[in-house]
């Protein structure tokens, strides 16, 4: 049967505000490896209770993972920048300027403090949360065990270092996904295993527990640091 979870609420310092996060972990011997994971972008349901977000937290802290997954900025109780612009303006003038560098450096702070509970990360992102944890692969000395992509846009961002990738990494994409349109074109390296999910899309709605599932069997198959 599987272990029950706990889930503790965190606030996370980062380079300009306080982040919000959850810690998801089991009781027992604490472990040195955890996940990091990043959720969608917070236009597109992109926040720690996000379905596929949830599902792939609980299923990997009944594992004996711990997890830490967090929210953006300007989302849920993560500082916000421009307290009196909305959501929306404020996360659509970022899609504007396109190199989200102040997303990427609130997320590092989150890796760097993932530390207070495990010293290895295997990095998960789903979406727009796969392309904020490629960029967050080089940077700890130690550096992360592993990389999954689980739904990413890779014709909407830029992925080209998944060409380079020499640690193992999951794909997980679905059949139906409308931000994947040119999938006969991806060229993955061989550390990459690539699995397609059939009769679903973007959302994952009623396979949460199925794309849960592929990420805890790949992370518990891969040999300890």
């Amino acid at each position: 049967m599987p272990s029950e979870y706990h889930r503790l609420a965190v606030s996370i310092p980062g380079p300009e505000g306080v982040l919000e996060g959850n810690l998801w972990y089991t009781d027992g011997e604490p472990t040195q490896v955890g996940i990091l994971l990043c959720p969608p972008h917070p236009l597109l349901a992109g926040n720690m209770e996000n379905n596929v977000v949830q599902a792939v937290a609980a299923h990997c802290a009944d594992l004996g993972l711990p997890v830490l997954a967090f929210n953006y900025r300007a989302v849920g109780k993560s500082f916000k920048p421009e307290p009196d612009l909305p959501l929306f303006e404020y996360w659509h003038r970022l899609d504007q300027e396109g190199t989200f560098s102040a997303v990427i450096n609130d997320s590092r702070a989150v890796m760097a403090f993932c530390r207070r509970y495990f010293q290895r990360v295997h990095l998960v992102g789903y979406s727009f949360g796969a392309f904020i944890a490629l960029n967050l692969l080089a940077d700890e000395t130690q550096g992360p065990i592993s990389y999954t992509a689980i739904a990413p846009p890779l014709e909407e961002r830029d992925f080209s270092r998944l060409a380079t990738l020499s640690l193992p990494g999951l794909l997980i994409t679905a059949a139906e996904d409308i931000l994947l349109k040119n999938r006969a074109d991806l060229a993955m390296p061989p550390t990459v295993q690539c699995l397609i999910l059939q009769e679903t899309d973007h959302f994952f709605l009623g396979r949460e527990d199925e794309v849960a599932q592929l990420v805890g069997n790949f992370i518990t198959a891969l040999p300890l640091p």
